[in-house]
């Protein structure tokens, strides 16, 4: 016999459709706090620890608007009678509501997927001038290729964003496909090719505004010639899953094309918006590296030439002339990236109504944490501190929603001389006999050591290097961090079945290492860590700075990240600014707090589960 649902289980149930709507920026928290107490919930046999979870969430719905009302409903519908021990049978329509209830129960915690995969048609030659088909589909079977599957819901709206870098679009660029019981109905995009040359077109494809796979195709337009006839293009798991995380308020896609960056901007519930940024006026790659050593210097108290922060005969910089060096190059960023349409998009839509922040980009070196908007009545924060920030990088699958740590593996040199590397270690490790996590990590940070671990069977969800790296410009995949002895452990290592097993786990890695974050253009597109971790290992979620960090500072960063996500309902993203707040506040005038980035889900979040 079906176990009636308490009346606090149902009114949360009652109510969660609504709630993104009644608690707004709470929602992230919120949603993660309830998913977890219907989950307990629902795992108990034991009668007096489910009443014990439910007057959990009855605590949890009196701070919720409309919560106490929706209690009261269902208490009154029947749960006080029960309470009191009268055992008069339930009626016909009680019966029903608890079946409804339950079901709705079941329905959130385990909700009815399909399994389903990107159906991708193009050409790859074209001519010039004549008008070519690209046919984007869903599959139920990929022929002839070895691809995860991946659950996705039955009646899912999936909207297809078509991006060309370089031919013209003549259609609409967004359709909608549906996750049908069959084949899905495709969808049609024509364009032309307008010059000579080999080129590319970018298709997402995105439910509401989290982006949940994207692909590239390149092809070939010849002056004349016959137009390749379709060619399938090697299938993508498309992933929406259970436990899927909150949507964030603002996915920013990023697209470079020509030295034009191309932003389109999706809300959640709206249509996508388009805007043409302006030609950069300088190459990339110098002015970030130019920009990071302009950071570094200001860490040594030294301008971008190098000369003093200040001019005042012995006297040394102070906290104020760093951070006004950091605001002054936040507002620069903001002036040189973000054009009139942008700042006006910014301040109508954007300030003040968004609170978790995505960007998407195939750009490697803007690094969108120290945008500082400024002007027209603006005056905020970074944009890592206004928001609940995060990154990701296009042309693979999208970030985890959730990262269950069962188990972790610490790598820290005993010979690099960071002597806070030794205490974030101990730090890390204890987290492993607080939850009961399996300690994976080496006996010693021996390079061997590690690439047997990273190739080798047993599951890593967390791994977190305390160590020191290096950006190579000249080759970003041979970017090394240094491991004992000096040994160098590179991008381009993790290959092969350190590769698939990386993909297996999607693990959180947190590299806390000098320069690690960066990435930049290699021989086949975005090159280093951040790239290799996130696009070609499908990584969970990557932390790692952009530019060389304080030891000390590094340790107060990670300690405080760790601990903020054990809070309830705390999310990467929210945990990553708290750890930002928490070391700017430990170490003033250190500019480390602003160095991370964090490519995730703004919304996903660790949980800590003990091992089996």
């Amino acid at each position: 016999m079906m176990k009636p649902l308490s009346p606090s289980v149902q009114a949360l149930l009652d109510l969660w459709p609504e709630l993104p709507h009644r608690v707004g920026a709470e929602w992230p928290s919120l949603y993660w706090r309830g998913l977890d107490l219907l989950r307990r919930y629902a795992a108990l046999e034991d009668e007096e620890r489910r009443a014990q979870v439910a007057l959990e969430i009855a605590r949890l719905l009196r701070t919720i608007p409309g919560g106490p009302e929706a209690l009261r409903r269902f208490m009154l519908a029947g749960g006080e009678r029960r309470a009191r021990g009268e055992v008069e049978p339930l009626s016909a329509a009680d019966l029903a509501d608890q079946a409804e209830a339950e079901a709705r129960l079941q329905a959130l915690l385990h909700p009815p997927t399909v399994t389903r995969y990107t159906d991708i048609y193009a050409p790859t030659r074209v001519a010039v001038g004549e008008r070519f088909p690209i046919i984007v589909g869903l599959t139920r079977s990929p022929a002839n290729e070895e691809v995860a599957a991946i659950q996705a819901q039955l009646n899912q709206l999936i909207r297809v964003v078509l991006t060309p870098r370089g031919p013209e679009l003549l259609s609409e660029p967004a359709k909608t496909l549906r996750v049908e019981e069959g084949e899905s109905e495709p969808v049609v995009f024509y364009l032309r090719a307008v010059q000579v040359g080999t080129q590319s077109v970018l298709i997402d494809f995105y439910s509401q505004s989290d982006l949940l796979v994207s692909a590239t195709h390149t092809l070939t337009a010849e002056e004349a010639g016959v137009v390749s006839p379709p060619g399938k293009l090697p299938a993508q798991a498309v992933r929406i899953g259970d436990y899927q995380a909150p949507y964030p308020d603002l996915v920013l896609r990023v697209h470079t094309k020509d030295n034009r960056l191309t932003y389109t901007l999706h809300y959640h519930n709206t249509e996508e918006r388009i805007i043409e940024g302006d030609r950069l006026r300088a190459d990339p790659e110098q002015y970030r590296y130019l920009l990071m050593r302009e950071i570094e210097n200001l860490a040594k108290g030294l301008d971008a030439d190098g000369y003093p922060l200040t001019d005042v005969p012995d006297q040394g910089p102070t906290p104020e002339h760093i951070f006004r060096g950091l605001e002054k190059i936040g507002w620069r960023l903001y002036n040189e990236l973000f054009n009139e349409a942008l700042r006006r998009e910014y301040r109508e839509r954007i300030r003040g109504k968004v609170h978790t922040l995505e960007i998407v980009s195939d750009e490697p070196w803007i690094p969108w944490e120290l945008v500082r908007p400024f002007g027209d009545g603006v005056d905020d924060d970074f944009l890592c501190l206004q928001y609940d920030f995060s990154r990701w990088v296009s042309g693979g699958a999208g970030p985890a929603a959730e990262i269950a740590v069962d188990s972790l593996a610490c790598i820290a040199p005993t010979d690099s001389g960071l002597v806070w590397a030794q205490e974030e270690q101990a730090f890390v490790r204890s987290l492993a006999g607080r939850y009961g996590l399996a300690d994976r990590s080496p006996a010693e940070a021996r390079r061997g050591l590690v690439e047997a671990l990273l190739a080798g069977q047993e599951g890593v969800r967390l791994w977190h290097f305390a160590c020191h790296g290096d950006y190579d410009r000249r080759s970003p995949d041979n970017s090394p961090l240094f491991l004992q002895d000096g040994y160098p452990l590179r991008p381009h290592d993790l290959v092969g079945p350190a590769q698939e097993h990386l993909r297996a786990d999607r693990p959180l890695v947190f590299l806390n290492a000098c320069r690690a974050g960066q990435s930049g253009l290699s021989l086949t597109g975005l090159g280093g860590w951040a790239k290799v971790l996130v696009q070609d290992c499908r990584v969970g979620a990557l932390i790692a700075p952009l530019w060389s960090v304080n030891d000390a500072a590094a340790y107060t960063f990670a300690e405080a990240f760790y601990t903020a996500t054990q809070q309830p309902g705390m999310t990467l993203a929210a945990a990553l600014r708290q750890a930002r707040q928490a070391t700017r506040q430990a170490h003033p005038g250190d500019p480390t707090y602003l160095a991370y980035s964090l490519y995730a889900h703004p919304n996903a979040r660790l949980v800590w589960v003990k091992s089996e």
